[in-house]
């Protein structure tokens, strides 16, 4: 990889997401001059916010479960975590399984364990168990995640060349070693489910979740998980970064496969010796680099992808406590009620409460249902009458297909990224480093796996500082 420093030259980020707002916070206190090309009016990406309304909401992700990740990128960006108020979630998510049953999971182990017991006596202490195992790995483990790219080397001085079985597991053999009943299973394993795949292809650091919650806390920040994308934004410009909004990027020019800089879909060419993506990591290599590789462009566009389902924002009158989140499973898809105003009664605005109806969809159903069909089975989610329960009254107030995700986000075919599946995991994801381009990095939630926001701000440090590391700044 190059080392020549740095003298004049942008570094252009691709993208005002997380990642792309982290990394240029990163490369601005390093001493480089760098400008975020982004196709939105605002930055943020997916976890920026929308308003429907007279309300403010969370565009995409609503619950941040990795706090110790988002504290060290906010630490590694001379950002204090304590500013970004967090409120944390006693009563995290509630299940309602297809026969009527329900399983719910509190922040407090004792409880949860508690109410597991009651209803499959035996499966307290499995749980319990499940919990302490999944949790000590995850603890020996993380160093990792702070990583680009991990090695053997480093399983190895780290002491966890034990934990390779697990790794190497997926998520449902994890679970069904733990001896637990099939609904507690399912319950844990929901978050498959929003991701977009098979409990039987999902990663077996899925397993982490229930650790994470109980013994680190599941939390919301003030104001919405937007928030985080707010305060990024505001450190970037304070740092002396240059956003140029409404400016979408339409390709990367190379010349001997390195990269000479980017053209906008306006025809204007900005030349760079260093370029990161915030753009879907799929997307970069096959709709943006010119001349690249077909042999690895047909690879990546066979990577499954995951869509952003469909999404009903709505004004609610009344609130179904205690849980933050309620699940409704239907065969291999569920529905998600988050009800924002249980955490923060001062959302209310006469009587009424910000709320979203959520339903995950694969791909190739989404694509298949089309625009209609996606109207439809929103029409279908409001008329379940599940999570009406102690709501009084509602207001539709905007719909979101998947197809209106994606125009509005500028999306990679209508996907946020592509599925986390056991395999993809094992492999890397897409690395951070390109080994395909000379100059071009890649930050976002297609090359760091694990919890959506804080993952996202972690993978632009670790591009940031690759892109410092091969291109020194030049010092006069």
């Amino acid at each position: 990889m190059p080392n020549a420093a740095l003298r004049s030259r942008t570094i252009l980020i691709i993208g005002g997401g997380i990642g792309g707002l982290s990394a240029s916070i990163r490369l601005a206190q390093l001493g480089y001059q760098v400008q975020i090309l982004e196709a939105r009016g605002s930055a943020g990406g997916l976890a920026s916010g929308v308003c429907a309304g007279d309300f403010a909401f969370d565009a995409g992700p609503y619950i941040l479960l990795d706090k110790p990740g988002l504290d060290w990128a906010l630490q590694q960006l001379g950002i204090a975590p304590e500013t970004l108020p967090l409120t944390p979630i006693e009563a995290v998510y509630h299940v309602l399984h297809e026969d009527g049953s329900t399983t719910a999971f509190d922040r407090s182990l004792a409880a949860t364990a508690a109410r597991f017991e009651a209803a499959h006596p035996g499966s307290g202490a499995q749980y319990t168990a499940l919990v302490d195992r999944t949790f000590a790995i995850h603890q020996n483990l993380k160093p990792f995640t702070f990583k680009t790219h991990p090695n053997v080397l480093d399983v190895l001085r780290n002491g966890s060349l034990r934990y390779v079985p697990f790794l190497l597991s997926s998520l449902d053999t994890v679970l069904k070693q733990s001896g637990l009943p099939l609904p507690l299973r399912k319950g844990i394993s929901i978050w498959t489910h929003v991701a977009g795949q098979p409990v039987e292809q999902a990663p077996s650091p899925m397993a982490f979740v229930p650790g994470l919650f109980h013994r680190i806390g599941a939390y919301h920040p003030r104001g919405g998980m937007r928030a985080i994308a707010t305060l990024l934004e505001e450190r970037a410009l304070a740092a002396g970064v240059t956003i140029r909004y409404h400016t979408k990027v339409a390709a990367i020019r190379t010349a001997s496969k390195a990269v000479t800089g980017v053209q906008t879909e306006a025809g204007e060419f900005i030349p760079a010796e260093a370029v990161i993506s915030n753009s879907n990591g799929i997307g970069t290599y096959t709709e943006l680099v010119e001349n690249f590789a077909p042999p690895e462009k047909a690879k990546l566009e066979k990577l499954p992808l995951q869509s952003p389902g469909v999404c009903v924002y709505l004004a609610v009158q009344g609130r179904n406590p205690p849980y933050y989140i309620r699940f409704k499973l239907n065969g291999t898809g569920c529905t998600a009620f988050v009800q924002p105003g249980l955490l923060d009664p001062g959302l209310a605005q006469d009587g009424w409460y910000p709320a979203r109806l959520i339903a995950p969809l694969d791909h190739a159903t989404a694509a298949e249902l089309g625009s209609e069909g996606q109207h439809q089975l929103m029409d279908e989610l409001l008329a379940d009458p599940w999570w009406r329960e102690n709501i009084t009254a509602y207001r539709v107030l905007h719909r979101r297909t998947t197809f209106e995700w994606g125009r509005e986000y500028t999306l990679y075919h209508d996907s946020m990224n592509p599925v986390m599946t056991a395999r993809f995991m094992i492999k890397g994801r897409i690395a951070h480093r390109s080994p395909f381009v000379r100059g071009l990095y890649l930050t976002g939630s297609s090359t760091h796996p694990g919890q959506w926001v804080s993952f996202c701000a972690i993978s632009g440090v670790l591009a940031a500082d690759s892109l410092a590391h091969d291109y020194p700044v030049a010092h006069a």
